[in-house]
C-alpha cells in the first residue's frame, strides 16, 4: 500500500485548494494502485508561524506539531496544492515546509499542482521549485499541472473537453508519483543519512 499526503495549502474557509485537493484525492483512490491518501489542509491544522517554540521540548507547539509530524512522516509521498496569491505562494504553505525539519518528506517524491483564479499560477511553481525543498529534502516530480481559471473546473455534471483533458494529465502524473514514491523507499533506506547530511548545499 501507498500512502499519498496531499498538502492543500490554503487556509481560507472556503478555497479553491481545498476543492481541487479532495478531486485529487478521488483520483487517486480510484486508480488501479493500492492507495491511501491523508489530507494535510492549513485551514485545518492550527500550525503557527515559525516560533522557536517549536524546538522546546515541553511547549503546546512542540506537542502539537509532533502529531502531525509522525501523519507525515507514514506518507511515502505528496501532492502539493499551492495556490497563488498574489503571485506568490501562501505564507503558511512556506512556514509548513519549514517546520519538516526531522527528515518527514526527506527523499520522497512529491508533485506540485498550482491553482489560479485568473491566468497565473506559474509563479507558486517556480517559487517552490527554487526553494521549497532545500532543508526538507522533498523531491519535486519534473512533471506538474498548473490548474488556471480554477473555478470554472470539474464544475460541471457532464464533464467538458478541458475537464477531460485535464483529468487524464491528472492521472498520468499521479501514476508516476505513486510509483515513483514506492521505487524511491529501498534507495532512501540504503542511502539516507539526515544526522550527518541535515542541511541542503
Amino acid at each position: 500500500m501507498t500512502k499519498i499526503g496531499i498538502i492543500i495549502g490554503s487556509n481560507r474557509a472556503v478555497s479553491q485548494s481545498a476543492r481541487i485537493g479532495d478531486y485529487v484525492q478521488k483520483r487517486l483512490e480510484e486508480s488501479d494502485r493500492d492507495t491511501v491518501c491523508d489530507i494535510f489542509s492549513l485551514r485545518d491544522l492550527d500550525i503557527p508561524l515559525w516560533t522557536e517554540d517549536k524546538w522546546k521540548p515541553d511547549s503546546e507547539m512542540s506537542k502539537d506539531w509532533s502529531k502531525i509530524s509522525t501523519r507525515i512522516a507514514e506518507c511515502d509521498g505528496f501532492v502539493v496544492v499551492a495556490p497563488e496569491w498574489a503571485g506568490m505562494v501562501p505564507p503558511h504553505l512556506k512556514n509548513f515546509l519549514l517546520m519538516c525539519d526531522k527528515g518527514e518528506l526527506a527523499h520522497k517524491s512529491a508533485m506540485l499542482i498550482a491553482i489560479s483564479s485568473g491566468m497565473g499560477g506559474a509563479y507558486p511553481i517556480a517559487e517552490l521549485r527554487m526553494s521549497g525543498y532545500k532543508n526538507n529534502f522533498l523531491m519535486w516530480l519534473p512533471d506538474h499541472m498548473i490548474l488556471r481559471n480554477v473555478g470554472s473546473l470539474f464544475t460541471e455534471e457532464v464533464p467538458t473537453e478541458l475537464d477531460i483533458s485535464l483529468t487524464e494529465r491528472l492521472r498520468y502524473s499521479l501514476a508516476f508519483l505513486t510509483d515513483m514514491a514506492d521505487a524511491i523507499k529501498p534507495v532512501r533506506a540504503r542511502n539516507q543519512n539526515l544526522k550527518k547530511y541535515k542541511f541542503g548545499m
